[in-house]
């Protein structure tokens, strides 16, 4: 696969590709095999990450910093093909890209791309989507995990949440199997339980955190408003009105509110 025919896979934004062909044809890049290495390691994927950015220099939307991690997305599709794991599922793994320029796009009015850190995930084959949601698989002191992540166009209808489930079990028994009987978790605004009060009994956000139990829960943190309100970060009195949710959230957090930001596990079925 070449550059070209990732960024046609990936419906990679017209101008976003143009740019980068441009780029591509003068052979640009701050990467060499060493900082590649570093960049596909969860341990350093961090500081990778920094030292690409400041070879990168003037970035100040991350998007050189997003066609360098492209280019190592080649070198993934390659690990993709010796793992059986189908072009499909590599496509949508890797339109996350996509979907965060057209995110910024709607947000902030141009394209951006401020989760460089977060890309190492998916092009170090830790982290796929499937279905409706991504699952990341994942180490902590106390073993394996599952991190289920709930992209910003994802269907929470209770369907495509079961059939996302169980195209992430299969997938996993059949390509990463040390994982199977891993806990799965979720760390999300969505497992707050003082959505209770914000949104009906019948909503799938309610019913996709019924599915977890939650574990902790951090009430410092009013992080649900950049989800809820994108290109937001703050209460404020001129917070967007569009859907229920966001009337009920701005009453809320206007009045003091804490949403706060929870982390629920489920045992594997």
């Amino acid at each position: 696969m070449t550059a070209e025919e990732l960024y046609a896979l990936i419906e990679l934004p017209v101008p976003v590709a143009e740019r980068y062909r441009q780029m591509d044809s003068a052979g640009e890049t701050v990467m060499d095999g060493e900082l590649r290495g570093r960049l596909l390691c969860r341990e350093r994927w961090g500081e990778a990450v920094k030292e690409m950015q400041r070879r990168l220099g003037d970035d100040p939307d991350s998007l050189l910093a997003l066609r360098e991690e492209l280019h190592i997305a080649l070198d993934t599709w390659e690990g993709y093909r010796k793992a059986g794991i189908s072009l499909d599922i590599f496509r949508e793994t890797m339109r996350f890209a996509t979907r965060y320029l057209n995110d910024q796009l709607k947000a902030v009015g141009r394209y951006g791309f401020t989760a460089p850190w977060w890309f190492p995930r998916q092009l170090a084959m830790e982290e796929f989507r499937l279905g409706s949601l991504e699952f990341e698989l994942a180490t902590e002191d106390e073993g394996r995990f599952v991190s289920v992540h709930i992209p910003s166009d994802a269907s929470l209808r209770p369907a495509d949440v079961d059939e996302s489930f169980a195209r992430a079990r299969a997938f996993i028994a059949a390509y990463f199997p040390g994982w199977t009987d891993a806990v799965w978790s979720c760390d999300s605004w969505m497992m707050a339980p003082v959505l209770n009060r914000l949104l009906p009994g019948d909503s799938n956000i309610l019913a996709f955190q019924r599915r977890f139990t939650l574990r902790s829960l951090n009430l410092a943190t009013n992080g649900a408003i950049s989800w809820v309100f994108p290109g937001r970060r703050e209460p404020s009195p001129d917070l967007q009105e569009d859907t229920s949710l966001q009337r009920r959230m701005k009453a809320f957090v206007l009045s003091g509110g804490v949403v706060g930001w929870g982390r629920g596990e489920i045992m594997n079925e």
